[in-house]
């Protein structure tokens, strides 16, 4: 599925996905050597969610 919505972490791994209409996701982490992680969130209007992905060897 295409869609606007693709960020890049900060040195500090950490992301924001401003502008994000409210709504159901699949929240996709990838890193090149560890692999894929997802998780499912719901955010409503005006709303903030936090999210936390930890990969290991």
């Amino acid at each position: 599925m295409k869609h606007p919505f693709h960020f890049v972490t900060g040195e500090d791994g950490a992301f924001a996905l401003p502008g994000l209409p409210p709504g159901t996701y699949e929240i996709e982490a990838w890193h090149e050597k560890l692999g894929t992680k997802s998780a499912t969130v719901t955010v409503g209007d005006g709303e903030t969610k936090e999210i936390s992905f930890a990969f290991s060897k």
